[in-house]
């Protein structure tokens, strides 16, 4: 089995990168000025500048309008584009400017008022835009600082952990979302949802995802409170938007780091647009680097292609594709052998329809296929006997018809509403097959042998239908009541979600948010737990969210958030956990398998957001989340026993205090550092302790038993991750390099503790003792990278 590895990473070398360069000096000046109203001439307060030039590939400077309107930008460029933004006015450009040394250009902007377009209001508190444009609601994290912000594996899904209600861990890129499960995010890729896309799925349920981040030109994270077009998930939507390539333009891209080689070239006319991004990796090196001695091979791959076409001005075509796939073979020193291999492929057509101007429709055809298959067999180390066998050979095929309409009926009125029709078949067939030693009730051991053999084909349809309607009911307040209804064949669910979502604008810069409404999430025809003895499905789980949000832009550009939330959990499925968290290939087979029924829980919290992006070559962003996480358990099951239990205990992810704070330094147009530190409170786990039992024929003999469950917590996480980042100007194209250490100063984060009773060579159970070693998450590890990225003629 794959365990939890003990003083991980401590025999790595310290790798040690010199870096010098000498910049020239370019002749420049000073653009100043002042930014009003164009028809009151008052001036405006936190107005977004942003300078362009053309002489520094993607040096972008900027600043925010102080208490008077006014600003100034010291700059060593010899021409640059001004850009003045605020909500509420229409942007304003300025033409090229020339700038000479010691010179100051002076400028006196007037911006007129032009309303937000109504659908272009963010009602949603909790949203977090990524990498693309933030109309009506401010970014999160710039393409540029997802690119250079320390992330183990160069994966989008990692990155989104430094955001607030947001967390994972080192070994999975699968994250969760206040307190939820790791599997009550929703994931689509241009509308499209994605099953499970992860690589490496043994590996604490992914270690990578199979979205790669150059293919992607933007998201929306919603953490809560999210509209009707959204359903079938408890907790969080993870939308994510491919790149359009720039019309007129051609580039290829190949990037080498420790974790894979990737590939991408686009291009783009006036009609059409077309990209393809391929990615290989080589897992298999870290590992070995991490001190894993078995035979080991992890082998994943994807490629996403993408092909646009205007048919018309009022239709746009969209064909897409993205494949994955992951072989996974281990053999252990104690002959164990193990073979895992996942797919996932995903084709669709979709057509964007501008029917009138206030009228649009949006409509996807899509198939998917999925495949999991597992292979194992096990022995006892001291006998060579077999120990299991484990056959796993699932797959799930999927077919969707989706159409989003939005009709805006006034200036101050938007009707949204869609349909989303599919049919699944889903195929199982699990064998596995072990030898158990267990004490039975009177102590003694026994030699069971537990078989599981199930085989079944299902094929169901489901239909969910919404609709929303946003009005603005004066300038500042904006309301969208919604509705969703989803009908699951195989679960036999029926389900009926209000939501209402409401944004109140104080001032231009300040906005008040908040969320009602009901949510569920039905089991997925791939979620059928076959592996611990199920046959049917569970009906729907529920939560209901109550979220309100404060965003407020100060005239120092600080954007700052505040926000409080409230879940309330309902109808809960049973879980299978293994309670020593261990990674495990086969994880049913483990003898600190149970089952948790729960009867319902709650997540609640406060969280607190501050970032500046604009004015200095330095950014940094800060946030803090109080949170409390609670799960209500009926009873728990261990192998065929069934205990009462009847409590709350802490949640899996609870951690009541939680602090993320990221610096960016630019100290030129070429360099970047960015360090990112983190804390939060351990997690909670069950303590194992040394019980001393009396058999029914007199003997006496020790066990390890559970204690109270997820009554103790790890020590607290906190590490500091570096990452230096270098670009290289080339002919026609650009180079950047990067130098990343994870836990920098090498911190032992306890990710979990493995237990022994050492007797000391007595044969009285008196003179036993329990011991416990921890095991950790990432040590100092450092790694490299480069990209090149070239236009092509």
């Amino acid at each position: 089995m794959i365990r939890s590895q003990q003083g991980l990473l401590r025999s790595l070398l310290i790798a040690v990168l010199l870096l010098a360069s000498h910049t020239a000096a370019i002749a420049g000046g000073r653009v100043a000025g002042q930014v009003i109203d164009a028809s009151t001439s008052v001036p405006l307060v936190g107005v977004i500048i942003v300078v362009r030039s053309d002489t520094t590939v993607a040096a972008t400077r900027g600043t925010v309008t102080d208490d008077e309107g006014r600003f100034a930008l010291d700059l060593r460029d010899d021409s640059v584009i001004v850009d003045v933004s605020l909500i509420g006015y229409r942007s304003w450009r300025s033409e090229r400017l020339p700038l000479m040394a010691g010179q100051t250009v002076l400028l006196t902007v007037p911006l007129e008022v032009d309303a937000i377009a109504l659908r272009e209001i963010t009602v949603t508190p909790g949203r977090f835009a990524i990498m693309g444009d933030a109309t009506g609601s401010r970014q999160a994290l710039s393409e540029e600082e997802i690119q250079t912000i320390p992330q183990f594996g160069e994966d989008v899904f990692r990155a989104v952990t430094r955001l607030p209600g947001v967390t994972g861990n080192d070994y999975s890129a699968k994250f969760t979302v206040r307190g939820g499960e790791q599997d009550e995010v929703l994931v689509r890729l241009d509308g499209v949802e994605l099953v499970e896309p992860f690589h490496l799925k043994d590996i604490n349920g992914g270690a990578l995802s199979i979205v790669d981040v150059t293919l992607i030109g933007g998201i929306d994270l919603l953490t809560g409170g999210f509209p009707a077009e959204y359903g079938d998930r408890l907790s969080g939507v993870f939308d994510i938007r491919s790149r359009h390539p720039e019309p007129g333009h051609s580039r290829a891209a190949i990037g080498l780091s420790m974790m894979n080689a990737r590939a991408l070239i686009e291009g783009a006319d006036e009609r059409r647009s077309w990209l393809i991004s391929a990615r290989r990796g080589y897992l298999d090196i870290v590992l070995a680097l991490m001190g894993e001695n078995e035979e080991i091979d992890p082998v994943y791959s994807d490629v996403f292609a993408k092909y646009t076409q205007s048919l018309s001005p009022a239709h746009e075509m969209q064909l897409s594709l993205l494949h994955s796939r992951d072989d996974f073979s281990l053999v252990e020193d104690d002959e164990d052998d193990s073979q895992t291999g996942y797919g996932n492929t995903y084709t669709w057509i979709s057509l964007n329809s501008t029917l009138r101007p206030n009228l649009l429709l949006h409509t996807t055809l899509a198939a998917g296929h999925v495949t999991d298959d597992r292979v194992g067999n096990g022995f006892f180390g001291d006998s060579g006997e077999r120990e299991f066998r484990i056959r796993d050979d699932r797959n799930v095929d999927i077919w969707s018809l989706r159409q989003d309409w939005s009709w805006e009926a006034g200036n101050n009125h938007l009707l949204k509403w869609g349909a989303d029709l599919r049919r699944q078949q889903a195929r199982y067939d699990y064998f596995s097959d072990q030898r158990l030693f267990l004490r039975n009730a009177d102590g003694l051991v026994t030699d069971h042998q537990d078989t599981t053999d199930i085989s079944s084909d299902l094929s169901e349809s489901t239909i969910a239908l919404y609709a929303a309607d946003r009005i603005r009911l004066s300038r500042k307040l904006t309301v969208e009541l919604g509705v969703r209804y989803d009908d699951v064949g195989h679960s036999n669910d029926q389900l009926f979600s209000p939501r209402v979502n409401l944004a109140y604008a104080l001032t231009p810069n300040t906005s008040v948010r908040a969320a009602w409404g009901l949510f569920y999430q039905s089991q997925g025809i791939h979620q059928l737990a076959v592996e611990d003895g199920e046959s049917g499905f569970h009906g729907a789980q529920r939560s209901e969210h109550r979220v309100i949000g404060l965003e407020h832009m100060t005239p120092a550009g600080i954007h700052l958030r505040v926000e409080a939330y409230d879940k309330q959990l309902s109808d809960r499925w049973p879980i299978y956990r293994n309670w020593r968290d261990d990674i495990e290939m086969f994880p049913e087979l483990q003898e600190d398998r149970i089952r948790l029924d729960l009867a319902g829980g709650h997540s609640r919290g406060l969280e607190l957001y501050a970032r500046r992006d604009e004015g200095t070559r330095l950014t940094w962003w800060v946030s803090y989340a109080l949170a409390q996480v609670r799960d209500n358990i009926r009873s728990f099951g261990l192998f065929d026993q069934v205990y009462p239990f009847d409590d709350q205990i802490a949640g899996r992810f609870d951690q009541r205090h939680t602090i993320y704070a990221d610096v960016n330094l630019r100290p030129t147009p070429h360099w970047r550092l960015s360090l990112a530190w983190q804390y939060r409170t351990g997690w909670p786990y069950t303590e194992r302790l040394m019980g001393l039992h009396t058999a029914s024929d007199g003997s006496r003999y020790l066990s390890l038993d559970l204690g109270e469950p997820l009554g103790a917590d790890y020590p607290a996480f906190h590490r500091l991750d570096a990452r230096l980042n270098r670009t290289f100007q080339l002919a026609g194209g650009s180079l950047h390099t990067f130098l990343e250490v994870t836990n920098l100063y090498d911190h032992d984060n306890v990710s979990g503790y493995s237990y022994w009773i050492d007797c000391g060579g007595s044969n009285q159970a008196e003179d036993c003792r329990l011991f416990r070693e921890p095991d950790y998450w990432f040590g100092l590890l450092p790694s490299l990278g480069l990209s090149w990225t070239w236009e092509l003629h």
